[in-house]
């Protein structure tokens, strides 16, 4: 299995960076300082997800941390419409059991494009 990461790049112009995982220590004046990078690009810590291997309706592969859109016909035959974060919790990811996603944003940067 391949593991592919999505982060958030810390002087946000690039947006998000997709690669490797690496965490190691940057010079500073003061010492040296922790830092986190994906694809090469110093990120976000907190903004980074790994790929779940999961694909929404689109094609688009799905992240931890994504926010994903999803559809239940409840017992009145109706349709209902749910927003759900996708979190890695116990060795799985909580998403598994449901079909028909559509990303709809991240909690990091909480922008959401729900219908």
């Amino acid at each position: 299995m391949e593991y592919r990461f999505r982060g958030w790049d810390a002087t946000g112009q690039k947006g998000w960076v997709y690669g490797d995982l690496v965490h190691n220590q940057k010079v500073t004046k003061t010492g040296l300082e922790p830092r986190v990078m994906v694809g090469g690009y110093e990120v976000v810590p907190e903004s980074v997800g790994i790929c779940t291997g999961l694909k929404d309706e689109s094609g688009q592969d799905i992240y931890e941390k994504d926010m994903v859109e999803f559809r239940k016909v409840g017992e009145d035959f109706k349709e209902k419409y749910y927003v759900a974060s996708v979190e890695y919790k116990n060795g799985a990811f909580n998403i598994s059991r449901y079909s028909g996603f559509r990303i709809v944003g991240n909690t990091f940067n909480k922008n959401l494009d729900i219908r």
